[in-house]
């Protein structure tokens, strides 16, 4: 494909935001659960409502990972919102993560996938129409978009995407966590918003039909859930560029982190809960997440990987990224690594740089 590419053009990489955020209304969920009896009578019901199966056998038992040291999990944020779906289209998986929690040396590993990689999907065994029966060449994000038109099962968009990235990263994801972008600004709402010292002005597109500019002016801030998500979202108005993007979403979540584990989380317990049962879907059942909390601590100690690449519009038209090879074969083998059970460590800028500016590494095909 590389001698018919044409308009070659750099893009950056999805939102990391959601590297912690689905964490987040995990552990707020399950802290505001253990802390208030009745609430846990709640959220164990809300949380039986979002749980869907993926495996041939349902009748798996949570209790195989307790020998474990590891559990890995995809998470998945999707732009399928709620009048979408009453419509009856089908979403795209905008932000892929893949987690790793080392449970024995708590430490968290964290992959974040560019939506439109060029990879290989395999639609065998899926009822999928538009042609979608065997091997593919696609952007990972349309194995959710055509996984969930599988009639015998809408699930099968979790599924379909699930098996693309453990053939892309070479493991088996153990649990899946799908979010879509109404979560996060009802989350945030629900919470009260979040301060945060905005350090200039920008505007945003909303995620939502609308497209309505969002304006959030510098200074100190309470930010509703809808500005926060333009806040996080926003690429280009930040003079430190995607550096300063991901320091922004670390800041969101750090604060939002502060904001729901406090009062405000007991005091809007019911919209907490109704922000992530409306939004979420998941193969973690309610023991699942009490099991869970002893490993919080992980969480503390992160280890993030982007893959890069460059990207490109083909003869067909449509834009693909094209992932560097060099690096993605060192990020699969730290990733296979942290799900050994092993320590890994983050990758230094002098070796991304190197990665960055070496366009030897660029393939024009899918992995």
């Amino acid at each position: 494909m590389n001698s018919r590419t044409q308009a070659r053009r750099r893009r950056k990489g999805p939102s990391t935001f959601y590297k912690l955020f689905s964490a987040l209304v995990l552990i707020a969920v399950i802290v505001g659960s253990s802390m208030y009896g009745t609430a846990f009578y709640k959220a164990h019901n809300m949380l039986s409502g979002t749980q869907v199966t993926l495996e041939d056998d349902p009748t798996l038992e949570p209790t195989r990972f307790d020998k474990e040291d590891t559990e890995s999990f995809l998470v998945l944020g999707t732009d399928l919102s709620p009048q979408k779906k009453a419509r009856g289209e089908y979403g795209r998986s905008d932000v892929m993560i893949v987690v790793i929690l080392n449970k024995k040396n708590k430490q968290t590993t964290m992959l974040s996938i560019p939506r439109d990689s060029y990879v290989n999907i395999d639609y065998t065994g899926f009822n999928i129409p538009y042609g979608k029966t065997g091997l593919d060449q696609d952007k990972i994000t349309h194995a959710y978009y055509f996984g969930s038109m599988d009639e015998s099962n809408p699930n099968n968009g979790m599924r379909v995407a699930t098996n693309t990235i453990e053939d892309l990263v070479g493991i088996d994801i153990d649990h899946v966590v799908s979010l879509n972008f109404q979560g996060f600004v009802d989350f945030i709402d629900a919470v009260g918003g979040v301060e945060i010292d905005v350090p200039f002005s920008s505007e945003q597109k909303s995620y939502d039909a609308s497209r309505e500019v969002v304006q959030v002016e510098a200074g100190l801030q309470q930010l509703s859930g809808e500005e926060a998500l333009a806040y996080v979202r926003n690429r280009y108005d930040d003079p430190r560029g995607d550096i300063g993007r991901g320091q922004r979403q670390m800041e969101v979540i750090n604060a939002v982190l502060d904001q729901a584990l406090g009062t405000s989380l007991i005091n809007n317990y019911d919209k907490v809960l109704k922000a992530v049962g409306d939004n979420m879907q998941t193969t973690l059942g309610p023991n699942d997440y009490m099991r869970l909390i002893e490993d919080v601590g992980a969480l503390n100690n992160t280890i993030q990987y982007q893959l890069t690449g460059e990207g490109a519009r083909g003869n067909d038209g449509h834009f693909y990224y094209f992932l560097n090879e060099p690096l993605l074969e060192e990020v699969r083998y730290r990733v296979q690594q942290a799900d050994a059970g092993n320590e890994v460590e983050p990758m230094t800028e002098t070796e991304l740089e190197t990665y960055m500016y070496d366009p030897s590494g660029i393939t024009y095909e899918a992995q």
